[in-house]
C-alpha cells in the first residue's frame, strides 16, 4: 500500500481531451476557460491537451499538446499525470458517429486503468440513441469515472437514464461562461477595422449549416430585415465555426434587402465575446453564440437544432426559442420582439448566477487534484 501511495503522489499534471483544434470558436473557448481554471488551481501545473492540430493548440494556449489519435503518446502521458479531464462540450453522444462516442469512452477507461483520476468536466450528455451505445456508456462511466460536472440539468436526467449512479455528479454550467470580453478600446478598434460603428445598433445572427437550414435561410433574412425596419438594428452575421458558419450567414444574407455585415474571419475568443456584448440582441442556432450572449446579458432568441441548445436555454430560464424544424418567418419575428422586451437587470442577475455555479467545475477538479 505504501508503494502504491508513493507512486500516486509522484503523479502530476492534467491531460485534457475534447473536440479541440477543429476551428470551432465554441470548443476553443471551452478549452481556454478550462486551461485558465486549471492554472487558477496551480499556476505551475503541467497541462497537456489532445487536439486535431496540436502545434496550433500548443501555441495558442501555451500548453503541451498531442494529436488526439496519437495513441501511444496519450497513453504515455496517462501513466504520469494525476487528472484526466474529458470535456467540456457534448462529447458523450452518437449523433456525430458511434466511433466518436467510442473514442471518448475508450479514453475514460484508458486513463483510469493507467492510474489517473478521471473527471468529466462541464459536459453536455447525449443524445445517445443506439441501445448498445447507451448500455456501453452507462457501464464505462460507472466503472471508470470519479466525478462529473454538467452544464445543465437535462444532462443529469440523461445520465440517470443510462443507469449512471456511481460517480460524484453535480450540475454546474458551461466553462465558457467565465470568459470575459476584450478591453473596450480593443473591441472598438476591431469593430472599426471590420467597418462597424462601435456606437452602432446591431443584432447578431450566429447560424450554422444543418439539415433543414437551407430551406429556412430566407426566414432568417426576412427576420433580419424586420429587425432593421422595426428596431433600427443592423444585422451582423458572425461565425462561430469557421468551417461552415460563414457559408450559412452568406446564404441567409443573399435574401436580404437591409444593409448588413457578414463576418467570417477568425477572431480571438475575447474579441468575439466583446463584439457580442455590443449587440442589442442575438439570434443563434449555435450553442456558444447563446452562451457568449448569456454571459454578457445580451437578450437572446434561440433556434434549437439539437437538444443541447434547448437544454441550455431551459436551464437558464430562457424559453425564447423555437425548434429549427418549426421555424417560420412569423415565429422568428416573435422571438426578436420578445428579446427586445427583455429586462436587462434580470439578464445581468442570471449571468452572475451562471458564472457563480460554474465554479463547481473547478471545485471538482481541485478535489481530485487534492489542492
Amino acid at each position: 500500500m505504501a508503494k502504491r501511495g508513493q507512486k500516486e503522489n509522484r503523479r502530476s499534471g492534467v491531460l485534457i481531451c475534447g473536440a479541440y483544434g477543429m476551428s470551432n470558436a465554441g470548443d476553443e473557448a471551452i478549452l481556454e476557460a478550462v486551461v485558465s481554471e486549471m492554472r487558477s488551481i496551480d499556476p505551475d501545473m503541467t497541462i497537456t491537451v489532445l487536439s486535431r492540430t496540436p502545434q496550433a493548440t500548443a501555441r495558442k494556449h501555451r500548453v503541451n499538446s498531442l494529436h488526439m489519435f496519437d495513441l501511444f503518446g496519450f497513453l504515455r502521458v496517462m501513466k504520469s499525470c494525476r487528472l484526466y479531464i474529458n470535456g467540456g462540450g457534448s462529447l458523450i453522444q452518437d449523433v456525430t458517429s458511434s466511433r466518436s462516442l467510442w473514442y471518448y469512452l475508450y479514453t475514460l477507461a484508458a486513463a483510469k486503468r493507467r492510474g489517473c483520476r478521471v473527471l468529466m468536466y462541464g459536459c453536455g450528455i447525449g443524445p445517445v440513441g443506439r441501445g448498445l451505445n447507451r448500455a456501453l456508456t452507462g457501464w464505462v462511466i460507472n466503472r471508470y469515472v470519479d466525478a462529473i460536472t454538467l452544464r445543465e440539468e437535462n444532462s443529469l436526467a440523461e445520465l440517470r437514464a443510462f443507469g449512471v449512479t456511481k460517480p460524484e455528479t453535480v450540475v454546474a454550467s458551461d466553462p465558457a461562461l467565465t470568459l470575459s470580453g476584450a478591453e473596450p478600446e480593443l473591441v472598438d478598434a476591431k469593430m472599426r477595422e471590420l467597418g462597424l460603428n462601435p456606437e452602432g445598433q446591431y443584432i447578431c445572427f450566429c447560424l450554422r449549416d444543418w439539415p433543414g437550414f437551407s430551406e429556412r435561410a430566407c426566414c432568417f433574412a426576412r427576420a433580419a430585415d424586420y429587425a432593421y425596419e422595426n428596431y433600427g438594428l443592423t444585422p451582423l452575421f458572425l461565425s462561430v465555426n469557421l468551417r461552415s458558419d460563414g457559408a450559412a450567414g452568406e446564404a441567409a444574407a443573399e435574401f436580404m434587402s437591409a444593409p448588413h455585415f457578414v463576418l467570417s474571419e477568425p477572431m480571438p475568443t475575447a474579441l468575439t465575446v466583446g463584439i457580442i456584448s455590443r449587440m442589442r440582441a442575438l439570434v443563434s442556432i449555435r450553442l456558444h453564440g447563446l452562451i457568449f450572449a448569456a454571459s454578457q446579458a445580451v437578450p437572446i432568441a434561440g433556434v434549437s437544432y439539437d437538444p443541447k441548445v434547448s437544454s441550455f436555454l431551459d436551464y437558464i430560464g430562457q424559453k425564447n426559442y423555437v425548434p429549427l424544424e418549426d421555424l417560420t418567418e412569423e415565429s422568428l419575428r416573435q422571438l426578436i420582439d420578445n428579446a427586445m422586451r427583455a429586462n436587462k437587470a434580470e439578464l445581468c442577475a442570471a449571468a452572475e448566477q451562471l458564472k457563480s455555479v460554474e465554479s463547481r467545475n473547478t471545485g471538482a477538479a481541485r478535489r481530485l487534484l487534492e489542492k
